[in-house]
């Protein structure tokens, strides 16, 4: 099961250059979305290319493209997330 990494909402796969999330309608073959996208690696990606892909944010045709394992936090890890937040806060009086 994949997720938009832009709203959350279920998506199916495959995912092809022009596809786009049925929720948000935002591109989901992009760089920012691909589990090769590091902002530090040439080119600003892990995998081997022959030329950058400049906006990062937009659809492309790369061949390597390999949507993001991410997935929707749970109620239960939201609230023991905001639980850790604020005991943390507590500790440092923010």
């Amino acid at each position: 099961m994949a997720f938009c990494p832009n709203c959350g909402a279920e998506i199916s796969t495959p995912i092809h250059h022009s596809t786009e999330c049925s929720n948000c309608s935002k591109p989901l073959h992009t760089c920012r979305f691909c589990s090769f996208y590091s902002p530090e690696a040439h080119y600003g990606c892990r995998e081997t290319i022959d030329e950058p892909v400049w906006d990062k944010d937009r659809s492309n045709f790369c061949d390597h493209f390999r949507l993001t394992e991410n997935r929707v936090k749970s109620s239960k890890e939201e609230e023991r997330s905001k639980k850790a937040k604020e005991a943390l806060a507590n500790l440092f009086n923010f």
